[in-house]
């Protein structure tokens, strides 16, 4: 007969061995997800709740001779449709709020610009579940961080498919911030490609910055700039760099799931009030921080804009400094 000391072990290995099992078998629903986005073709209408502003749209993917094509319908207000074909596999679109993960050869780690970012580093992934959404069974995954300087996800992910039905977007009060939720949504059905008539090359309605291209290539055309940041939260990585006519600076980074992005913009005239020098901004799970600083000995703006909490993006902001 166990003691009771032999019973608290035993019951320490059981749990430790559902939780590895568990873990393991979150990376395999993630990878799964990862592929159903780009190969199953389907269609439906989901809700987009960011704070108190809810949005409803309908959505249409398909795969023609190996190629993608997206419609989004807006359902809400004025008519608007956006058609997209062709996606590079490995490339990101900054502040896309359909979590889209990262093509990798290992199911738990993700591609970045100097190499793989292993999310398990960042983020406690478990199978927590199963339930409905849509009148589809589904998978419930717990996607946390491990940190303060990222949010925590709740994902729903379809038991047939590995498509993301559901997403909620948590605060690290537990409050979620965001959600995304399938209210309809049909699979495998027949789609003629007629309806993609007018698709616009690789584009999608959700970004935070201009560009839009493969993480392979961004380390290849970033542009030399005057300014560096001087502190990013473990994990991040630069995927996105771009400079315009108006020599306004971005960058964008990664942790392989939470995405921001900082913009350095010139100011002609000096600041002349305190008003100016800091400001934010909150919807949902989507902030906004700026500050003034001197760079070159010139007035500039900085503003860190993306899905992280908003002391997170004050440090960041607060680290730029003169290059």
């Amino acid at each position: 007969m166990l003691t009771q000391a032999g019973k608290i072990v035993l019951a320490f290995f059981s749990w430790l061995l559902v939780s590895s099992v568990s873990a393991s078998d979150a990376n395999h629903w993630l990878n799964r997800m990862s592929h159903s986005f780009h190969e199953v073709n389907y269609t439906g209408a989901f809700t987009y709740q960011q704070g108190d502003k809810l949005q409803s749209f309908r959505i249409t993917h398909a795969v023609f001779a190996g190629e993608e094509y997206e419609r989004l319908e807006y359902l809400d207000g004025d008519k608007k449709d956006v058609i997209r074909k062709g996606h590079d596999f490995e490339c990101i679109h900054p502040g896309h709020h359909l979590i889209r993960f990262l093509k990798s050869d290992n199911n738990s780690e993700l591609i970045g610009q100097n190499g793989v970012v292993p999310l398990s580093d960042y983020y406690s992934m478990l199978v927590v579940g199963k339930g409905k959404v849509a009148g589809r069974a589904v998978v419930l995954i717990d996607v946390m961080p491990k940190d303060r300087h990222r949010f925590g996800y709740r994902l729903s992910l379809d038991e047939d498919t590995a498509l993301l039905l559901r997403s909620e977007l948590m605060g690290i009060n537990g409050k979620v911030l965001e959600r995304f939720q399938f209210v309809d949504i049909t699979v495998d059905g027949p789609i003629d490609p007629a309806y993609f008539d007018g698709a616009k090359e690789s584009y999608h309605p959700y970004h935070i910055a201009t560009q839009h291209q493969s993480l392979k290539e961004s380390s290849e055309i970033s542009p030399k700039r005057l300014w560096r940041v001087d502190w990013l939260p473990k994990g991040f990585t630069p995927v996105a760099a771009n400079r315009d006519e108006n020599h306004q600076d971005m960058a964008t980074y990664t942790d392989g799931l939470a995405v921001f992005s900082v913009f350095l913009e010139k100011h002609d005239q000096p600041l002349q009030n305190s008003s100016q020098m800091e400001g934010r901004a909150q919807r949902g799970a989507t902030v906004a921080y700026s500050r003034a600083l001197i760079l070159g000995g010139q007035p500039h703006r900085v503003t860190v804009v993306g899905e992280v909490p908003q002391a997170t993006a004050r440090q960041v902001a607060q680290s730029v400094v003169q290059e």
